[in-house]
């Protein structure tokens, strides 16, 4: 499986990487005596580390019936990613969140932002990051990503007939 990895690597295919580097890392997890060696948290390590690159390579797949599950993966991951919050950026070596998210949301149909972000989880992030601006933190999400969120919700508001969607995104957007 390390060398599938590999070979994958070799050809700038990360996704398909990442998943042979998975599979090495439940064999060794699955034989007792395999656990301890250092090979398997070097794996893990790795993992970690392509993570977000494999998340951009798997949303960007098309949108086709072969890809609909590897795209699920990489939107739970993503959703994984923002529940982790400002810890992400320690946790799997994403060093410029803001344009990663700016990325994936970019990859994303309306639709799947708003599963990703619900407007009540919007609305949160919108009250926080006024906070946390004001204390000069970082914020999870910037002002880019959260109007590209924003727009989502109204487009799929809008295409889905969902009025409540509507007026509760134009209620979030009138004083950012």
């Amino acid at each position: 499986e390390c060398a599938i990895a590999k070979a994958h690597f070799e050809k700038n295919q990360v996704s398909q990487g990442f998943e042979a580097l998975a599979r090495a890392q439940c064999l060794l997890r699955s034989k007792v005596s395999l656990g301890k060696l250092k090979l398997l948290s070097e794996i893990e390590e790795s993992l970690e580390g392509l993570a977000p690159a494999c998340t951009l390579e798997l949303l960007a797949m098309p949108r086709a019936p072969d890809n609909a599950d590897r795209r699920h993966g990489a939107i739970a991951a993503l959703r994984e990613l923002l529940r982790q919050g400002l810890d992400v950026e320690a946790s799997c070596r994403v060093h410029d969140w803001p344009c990663f998210l700016s990325q994936a949301l970019g990859k994303l149909m309306a639709a799947e932002i708003v599963d990703l972000v619900p407007w009540d989880s919007l609305a949160s992030i919108r009250q926080n990051k006024k906070s946390l601006e004001s204390q000069n933190q970082r914020v999870v999400i910037d002002f880019d990503c959260f109007y590209t969120v924003l727009m989502a919700h109204i487009a799929f508001g809008f295409s889905s007939r969902q009025t409540v969607l509507v007026t509760f995104s134009h209620i979030l957007g009138d004083g950012s």
